[in-house]
Protein backbone atom coordinates (compact mmCIF):
# COMPACT_ATOMS: atom_id res chain seq x y z
CA UNK A 1 0.00 0.00 0.00
CA UNK A 2 1.47 3.13 -1.25
CA UNK A 3 2.28 6.28 1.70
CA UNK A 4 -0.45 8.26 0.43
CA UNK A 5 -3.00 5.56 0.24
CA UNK A 6 -2.40 4.99 4.26
CA UNK A 7 -2.50 8.58 4.90
CA UNK A 8 -5.80 8.89 3.25
CA UNK A 9 -7.18 5.94 5.30
CA UNK A 10 -6.02 7.59 8.55
CA UNK A 11 -7.69 10.67 7.73
CA UNK A 12 -11.27 9.24 7.59
CA UNK A 13 -10.27 7.61 11.00
CA UNK A 14 -9.35 11.29 12.05
CA UNK A 15 -12.19 12.55 10.25
CA UNK A 16 -14.41 10.45 12.42
CA UNK A 17 -12.89 10.53 15.21
CA UNK A 18 -12.36 14.41 15.45
CA UNK A 19 -13.91 15.82 18.61
CA UNK A 20 -16.47 18.65 18.92
CA UNK A 21 -15.06 22.37 18.78
CA UNK A 22 -16.67 25.99 19.57
CA UNK A 23 -18.07 25.28 16.14
CA UNK A 24 -18.93 22.47 14.07
CA UNK A 25 -15.94 21.06 11.57
CA UNK A 26 -16.75 21.38 8.15
CA UNK A 27 -16.43 18.87 5.90
CA UNK A 28 -14.83 21.55 3.15
CA UNK A 29 -11.21 23.15 3.87
CA UNK A 30 -8.65 21.84 4.63
CA UNK A 31 -7.36 18.81 7.01
CA UNK A 32 -4.94 17.45 9.04
CA UNK A 33 -3.20 13.91 8.33
CA UNK A 34 -0.50 11.87 9.67
CA UNK A 35 1.15 8.47 8.80
CA UNK A 36 0.35 6.63 11.35
CA UNK A 37 0.07 2.60 10.35
CA UNK A 38 -3.30 2.04 8.90
CA UNK A 39 -5.97 0.07 11.37
CA UNK A 40 -4.08 2.29 14.24
CA UNK A 41 -6.60 4.08 16.55
CA UNK A 42 -4.81 7.05 14.67
CA UNK A 43 -3.73 8.72 17.96
CA UNK A 44 -3.32 12.20 18.68
CA UNK A 45 0.24 14.06 16.80
CA UNK A 46 2.28 15.58 20.00
CA UNK A 47 4.00 18.77 18.99
CA UNK A 48 6.39 21.68 20.34
CA UNK A 49 6.20 24.84 19.20
CA UNK A 50 9.16 26.97 19.51
CA UNK A 51 8.36 31.64 18.92
CA UNK A 52 10.40 34.37 18.27
CA UNK A 53 9.48 37.99 19.86
CA UNK A 54 5.77 38.47 20.57
CA UNK A 55 4.63 42.13 20.03
CA UNK A 56 1.10 42.51 21.49
CA UNK A 57 -0.58 46.13 20.75
CA UNK A 58 -4.05 47.72 21.83
CA UNK A 59 -6.17 49.58 19.77
CA UNK A 60 -5.81 52.18 22.68
CA UNK A 61 -2.04 52.06 21.21
CA UNK A 62 -0.69 50.33 24.88
CA UNK A 63 1.97 47.51 24.10
CA UNK A 64 3.69 44.53 25.37
CA UNK A 65 6.33 42.63 23.62
CA UNK A 66 8.01 39.42 25.26
CA UNK A 67 11.36 37.93 24.14
CA UNK A 68 10.09 34.53 23.21
CA UNK A 69 7.34 31.88 23.74
CA UNK A 70 7.42 27.85 24.11
CA UNK A 71 4.89 25.43 23.68
CA UNK A 72 3.70 21.96 22.76
CA UNK A 73 0.17 20.46 22.12
CA UNK A 74 -1.92 17.78 20.04
CA UNK A 75 -3.65 17.91 16.81
CA UNK A 76 -6.31 15.43 17.91
CA UNK A 77 -8.36 15.26 14.63
CA UNK A 78 -8.93 16.17 11.34
CA UNK A 79 -9.57 20.00 12.18
CA UNK A 80 -8.83 19.76 15.74
CA UNK A 81 -5.95 21.10 17.96
CA UNK A 82 -5.78 20.37 22.03
CA UNK A 83 -3.85 21.12 25.07
CA UNK A 84 -1.54 23.47 23.59
CA UNK A 85 0.29 25.28 26.47
CA UNK A 86 2.07 28.61 25.82
CA UNK A 87 4.13 30.61 28.00
CA UNK A 88 5.37 33.60 27.14
CA UNK A 89 8.88 34.85 28.59
CA UNK A 90 10.88 38.11 29.21
CA UNK A 91 7.07 40.30 29.46
CA UNK A 92 7.26 43.78 29.78
CA UNK A 93 5.27 47.20 29.11
CA UNK A 94 6.90 50.54 29.04
CA UNK A 95 10.16 49.33 30.70
CA UNK A 96 7.96 47.62 33.50
CA UNK A 97 7.55 43.70 33.88
CA UNK A 98 4.11 41.87 33.67
CA UNK A 99 3.70 38.39 34.31
CA UNK A 100 1.50 35.69 35.87
CA UNK A 101 4.03 32.94 36.79
CA UNK A 102 7.54 33.37 36.97
CA UNK A 103 9.37 36.67 36.80
CA UNK A 104 8.81 38.46 33.16
CA UNK A 105 6.35 35.27 32.11
CA UNK A 106 3.07 35.26 31.07
CA UNK A 107 1.58 31.61 30.86
CA UNK A 108 -1.67 31.32 28.80
CA UNK A 109 -4.49 29.49 29.47
CA UNK A 110 -4.73 25.92 27.83
CA UNK A 111 -6.21 26.86 24.23
CA UNK A 112 -7.76 24.48 21.70
CA UNK A 113 -7.87 25.37 17.93
CA UNK A 114 -9.76 24.89 14.98
CA UNK A 115 -8.40 24.87 11.58
CA UNK A 116 -9.78 26.76 8.51
CA UNK A 117 -9.15 28.68 5.47
CA UNK A 118 -7.84 31.66 5.86
CA UNK A 119 -7.70 32.65 1.98
CA UNK A 120 -7.96 30.44 -1.28
CA UNK A 121 -4.69 28.78 -0.65
CA UNK A 122 -3.45 29.60 2.64
CA UNK A 123 -4.78 27.42 5.70
CA UNK A 124 -5.22 29.25 9.34
CA UNK A 125 -5.42 28.16 13.19
CA UNK A 126 -7.68 29.59 15.15
CA UNK A 127 -6.90 29.67 18.82
CA UNK A 128 -9.28 29.98 21.99
CA UNK A 129 -9.65 28.83 25.76
CA UNK A 130 -10.31 25.06 25.91
CA UNK A 131 -12.26 24.97 28.90
CA UNK A 132 -14.37 28.02 27.59
CA UNK A 133 -14.52 27.97 24.07
CA UNK A 134 -13.99 31.09 21.80
CA UNK A 135 -14.86 34.36 23.78
CA UNK A 136 -13.19 32.73 26.84
CA UNK A 137 -10.17 34.07 29.09
CA UNK A 138 -6.83 33.37 27.20
CA UNK A 139 -4.93 34.77 30.47
CA UNK A 140 -4.62 37.44 33.19
CA UNK A 141 -1.95 38.67 34.32
CA UNK A 142 0.36 41.81 36.34
CA UNK A 143 2.21 44.24 35.19
CA UNK A 144 4.54 46.84 37.39
CA UNK A 145 4.53 44.82 40.55
CA UNK A 146 0.65 43.83 40.41
CA UNK A 147 -0.21 47.46 39.88
CA UNK A 148 -1.87 46.98 36.64
CA UNK A 149 -4.07 43.94 36.11
CA UNK A 150 -4.52 42.69 32.86
CA UNK A 151 -6.91 40.00 31.07
CA UNK A 152 -6.86 38.38 27.34
CA UNK A 153 -10.18 37.21 25.49
CA UNK A 154 -11.28 36.04 22.83
CA UNK A 155 -9.59 33.92 20.13
CA UNK A 156 -7.06 34.55 17.69
CA UNK A 157 -6.05 32.89 14.42
CA UNK A 158 -2.65 32.48 12.59
CA UNK A 159 -1.92 31.63 9.13
CA UNK A 160 0.12 28.43 8.71
CA UNK A 161 3.03 27.80 6.03
CA UNK A 162 3.53 24.26 5.37
CA UNK A 163 0.27 22.93 3.26
CA UNK A 164 0.66 20.69 0.30
CA UNK A 165 -2.25 19.93 -2.15
CA UNK A 166 -5.65 20.19 -1.81
CA UNK A 167 -6.89 16.65 -0.70
CA UNK A 168 -5.04 14.07 1.09
CA UNK A 169 -4.13 12.27 -1.68
CA UNK A 170 -1.92 14.84 -2.76
CA UNK A 171 -0.90 15.79 0.07
CA UNK A 172 2.80 15.32 1.78
CA UNK A 173 3.96 15.51 5.55
CA UNK A 174 5.69 18.76 6.23
CA UNK A 175 8.81 19.20 8.00
CA UNK A 176 8.01 21.97 9.87
CA UNK A 177 5.12 23.98 10.22
CA UNK A 178 4.99 27.77 10.53
CA UNK A 179 2.41 29.94 12.20
CA UNK A 180 2.33 33.11 12.16
CA UNK A 181 -0.12 36.11 14.06
CA UNK A 182 -0.44 39.34 12.48
CA UNK A 183 -1.83 42.57 13.76
CA UNK A 184 -1.70 46.40 12.40
CA UNK A 185 -2.90 48.72 15.25
CA UNK A 186 -4.62 46.26 17.59
CA UNK A 187 -6.36 44.65 14.50
CA UNK A 188 -6.08 41.20 14.11
CA UNK A 189 -4.97 40.27 10.56
CA UNK A 190 -7.76 37.44 10.59
CA UNK A 191 -10.88 37.56 12.34
CA UNK A 192 -12.40 34.77 10.46
CA UNK A 193 -12.04 31.94 8.25
CA UNK A 194 -13.75 31.60 4.38
CA UNK A 195 -17.35 30.94 4.24
CA UNK A 196 -17.62 27.02 4.33
CA UNK A 197 -13.98 26.50 4.94
CA UNK A 198 -13.93 26.17 8.80
CA UNK A 199 -15.86 27.42 11.62
CA UNK A 200 -18.11 29.70 11.36
CA UNK A 201 -17.99 33.42 12.82
CA UNK A 202 -15.61 36.27 13.08
CA UNK A 203 -14.25 37.13 16.65
CA UNK A 204 -11.07 39.29 17.13
CA UNK A 205 -8.95 39.31 20.43
CA UNK A 206 -9.43 41.82 23.42
CA UNK A 207 -8.08 43.13 26.06
CA UNK A 208 -8.87 45.15 29.38
CA UNK A 209 -6.57 46.86 31.17
CA UNK A 210 -9.47 48.14 34.09
CA UNK A 211 -11.39 50.45 31.55
CA UNK A 212 -13.51 47.68 29.47
CA UNK A 213 -12.31 45.95 26.86
CA UNK A 214 -10.79 46.58 23.52
CA UNK A 215 -9.17 45.25 20.57
CA UNK A 216 -6.03 44.11 20.41
CA UNK A 217 -3.48 42.41 17.90
CA UNK A 218 -0.55 40.26 18.28
CA UNK A 219 2.47 39.78 16.00
CA UNK A 220 4.66 36.63 16.13
CA UNK A 221 5.71 33.56 14.49
CA UNK A 222 6.09 30.12 15.44
CA UNK A 223 7.87 27.07 14.05
CA UNK A 224 5.79 23.58 14.73
CA UNK A 225 7.64 20.37 14.78
CA UNK A 226 6.12 16.77 15.52
CA UNK A 227 7.05 14.67 18.73
CA UNK A 228 8.78 12.42 19.38
CA UNK A 229 10.15 12.83 15.87
CA UNK A 230 9.48 15.29 13.18
CA UNK A 231 7.60 15.41 9.79
CA UNK A 232 4.59 13.13 11.38
CA UNK A 233 2.14 15.31 10.27
CA UNK A 234 0.75 17.26 7.07
CA UNK A 235 -2.27 19.51 6.02
CA UNK A 236 -4.11 20.36 2.85
CA UNK A 237 -4.45 23.66 1.82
Amino acid sequence: MSRRTAAACVFVVLLLAAPATAGAAQAAGPVFFSKAPVGSTAPAVSFTETWGAWFIEAQSGNKLSCNGATGSGEVTGATTVANDHIALSGCETSGVECHNAAANEVVLNTLAGSLGSVSATAPGLRLFSQAEGKGGVLTEYTCAGGAVKVAWRGSVIGSLSGASGKTVEEGKLAGSIRETFSQSAGVQKYVRFLAGEGEAGEEQLEQNTGAGFEKLGISAIATIKTQPFSGELGFTK
